[in-house]
C-alpha cells in the first residue's frame, strides 16, 4: 500500500469517528457525577434510623436516606438516566455515520458488539461479582433487565433499532419515546406489578429498562436535531432542542404531582426530568464551546466514559473497607481520600489515555 493510500485510509477512519469537544465536555461532567454516586454509596446514612451520612446527602441517591413511598430524590438520582441519554445521543451519531460510510451491516455489527459487551459486563459486575463480593448482587433471573449495565444495554439497543427503523424523522421517534413513557406510567399504576422502590405486586416487570429505552430513543432525536442544519447547529437548538427540553421540564413538574419521581423504576416523571436536564446541558456545553471556554480534564474523561465508569466499582469496594467510626471521626481525611482521590485517579487515567491517543470503546 502506498504512503498516499495509507494517509487516505487514516483520514477516512478519522472522519468516521467525528468527535465534538462540547459533547466530550458534557460526557466528562456526567462521568464525574457517576463516580461521586458510586464512592458516596457506602458513606450514606439513614435519617429515620438516626445514622448520619458521611458523604454529602445531595451527592447520593435520595432513597439511601429515606426509602419511603415516594423516596427522596437528589441530583444523583438522574445521573444514570442522563448517562443513558448521552449514550443514546452518541449511538445515533455512530450508527448513522457507519451506515452512510460502510453500510447497514457494519452499523449493526458495531451496535450488536457494543450491546453484547455491556451484557457481559452486567453478568460479571451485577451478577457474579456483585453476589460473591458484596452479597447483594442482582438475582440471575433479573440480570438481563435490571441493574445499571443491563439498562444501558437495553437502552443502547433501543437507540440503534429506532435509528434504523426511522432514520429520517426525529419527530416520529420522539412520539415513540413519549408512547413508551405513557405506557410505563399506566402500567406503573397497576397493583399487580412489583415496584423495586417500595414493593407492591408480585409480578416482576422491567420498569427501569422500559424508560431507559425511552430516554435513549429521545436522545437520538436530540442528536439528529443538532445536525438539522449542517452549517449552523444553532438552528437545531432554537427549533427543537431547547423548546422540547422546556416541554419535558413542564411535563416533569406536572407529572411529579401525580406519580412522583422514583429512582429504582425510573418513573415517567424522573425520565422526563432526565431528558429535560440533558437537553439543557448539551446547550450549555455547546454554548461554552462558542465562548471558547473549556473545563480542564472533562474532555479527556468524556473520551473514555464507559471505561472510567466501570473502573469506579473498584473504589466502591475499597471505600467499603473504611470503618464507619473512622469515617465520622475524620471528615477532612475522608473528604481527601474518598471524595477527591478517586476522581483525581480517574482523571489521571483519562489524561494518560488521551496522551497516548487511546480510546477504548465498550
Amino acid at each position: 500500500m502506498t504512503e498516499e493510500a495509507t494517509k487516505e485510509e487514516k483520514l477516512n477512519k478519522k472522519k468516521l469517528h467525528v468527535r465534538y469537544e462540547w459533547l466530550d465536555q458534557f460526557r466528562g461532567l456526567i462521568i464525574i457525577f457517576l463516580i461521586i454516586s458510586v464512592i458516596t454509596w457506602p458513606l450514606s446514612g439513614n435519617f429515620p434510623g438516626s445514622i448520619p451520612p458521611v458523604g454529602p446527602p445531595l451527592l447520593n441517591h435520595g432513597f439511601k436516606y429515606y426509602n419511603g413511598n415516594p423516596a427522596l430524590i437528589t441530583i444523583i438520582d438522574i445521573g444514570q438516566q442522563i448517562f443513558m441519554f448521552v449514550l443514546g445521543f452518541v449511538a445515533y451519531l455512530a450508527f448513522t455515520s457507519r451506515r452512510e460510510k460502510k453500510g447497514v451491516r457494519a452499523a449493526w455489527k458495531h451496535g450488536i458488539i457494543r450491546v453484547a459487551i455491556l451484557y457481559c459486563l452486567a453478568f460479571l459486575v451485577n451478577g457474579l461479582f456483585g453476589g460473591l463480593l458484596s452479597g447483594d448482587g442482582i438475582p440471575w433471573d433479573e440480570v438481563l433487565w435490571y441493574g445499571t449495565l443491563a439498562n444501558i444495554a437495553i437502552g443502547s439497543f433501543a437507540a440503534y433499532l429506532l435509528t434504523y427503523l426511522m432514520p429520517k424523522s426525529a419527530d416520529k421517534r420522539l412520539c415513540v419515546s413519549l408512547g413508551i413513557l405513557i405506557i410505563h406510567a399506566v402500567l406503573y399504576t397497576l397493583p399487580v406489578f412489583e415496584h423495586k422502590g417500595f414493593g407492591g405486586g408480585t409480578i416482576p416487570f422491567p420498569f427501569n429498562s422500559l424508560n431507559h429505552a425511552a430516554i435513549a430513543i429521545a436522545a437520538t432525536c436530540f442528536s439528529q436535531w443538532y445536525k438539522m442544519d449542517s452549517n449552523d447547529p444553532k438552528v437545531g437548538f432554537k427549533k427543537r432542542i431547547l423548546p422540547v427540553s422546556t416541554i419535558f421540564i413542564i411535563i416533569f413538574y406536572c407529572f411529579d404531582w401525580i406519580q412522583p419521581a422514583e429512582h429504582h423504576d425510573a418513573t415517567t416523571s424522573l425520565a422526563c426530568l432526565a431528558i429535560a436536564t440533558s437537553g439543557f446541558l448539551i446547550a450549555v456545553f455547546y454554548g461554552f464551546e462558542k465562548l471558547e471556554f473549556k473545563v480542564p480534564v472533562l474532555s479527556e474523561m468524556g473520551r473514555n466514559m464507559l471505561l472510567l465508569f466501570i473502573f469506579t466499582f473498584v473504589f466502591d469496594l475499597a471505600i467499603g473497607l473504611f470503618g464507619a467510626e473512622l469515617r465520622v471521626a475524620n471528615p477532612f481525611i475522608v473528604m481527601i481520600l474518598v471524595g477527591v482521590l478517586p476522581i483525581a485517579i480517574e482523571a489521571g487515567i483519562a489524561m494518560l489515555l488521551a496522551k497516548w491517543d487511546i480510546k477504548i470503546k465498550i
